[in-house]
């Protein structure tokens, strides 16, 4: 028998979750096995969560809808920074789509409000980088798509085509 957590129940080894050194990029990988794939436990829906709660937004002021989004923004970014990844998922990830319209950004932001502000134009999203440390965990992917508000740096593209990892790029 292993080690107990507080809860009674067996605490995950060591090296049973991911790492993630690259927000964006734990992003991605949540979308793949989340919403895309349904292996990650139950989705999060805050963005569905924020329309149930607020259903009249097209009829009020953006400073209201903004004032309003903030605890949900700051709670789905709280839930996906903290979600754990089992690393027996890892092997699951052979491609990944990075793009503008993916569940796991609405759930954040359902609005798309204020990218200015609070996520930098959309550049929050942006994979700019991706350690080794986080490839090595993913032996199967074979392809990553970006179709996001900024073209992925020249270096990160030549580093993934090195490893073998197929890059397309739309902008």
């Amino acid at each position: 028998m292993g080690m107990l957590n507080q809860s009674g129940q067996d605490a995950p080894a060591a090296g049973a979750f991911l790492v993630f050194d690259n927000y964006p990029f734990k992003l991605a990988v949540i979308q793949q096995l989340m919403y895309e794939s349904e292996l990650l436990g139950d989705k999060y829906y805050g963005g569905d969560q924020y329309f149930e709660t607020y259903g009249d937004v097209s009829h009020i002021p953006e400073r209201v809808c903004l004032d309003r989004l903030e605890p949900f923004i700051e709670q789905g970014n709280d839930f996906f920074q903290s979600l754990e990844i089992p690393s027996s998922l890892a092997d699951q990830v052979t491609e990944l789509y990075v793009g503008e319209e993916l569940d796991v950004y609405y759930h954040i932001n359902p609005q798309w409000l204020d990218f200015e502000d609070y996520f930098d134009d959309g550049a929050d999203f942006d994979i700019t980088a991706i350690s080794e440390r986080e490839l090595k965990q993913f032996p199967n992917l074979k392809t990553i798509t970006f179709n996001m508000y900024h073209t992925p740096p020249d270096e990160l593209v030549d580093r993934l085509e090195a490893l073998g990892i197929e890059v397309d790029l739309f902008a």
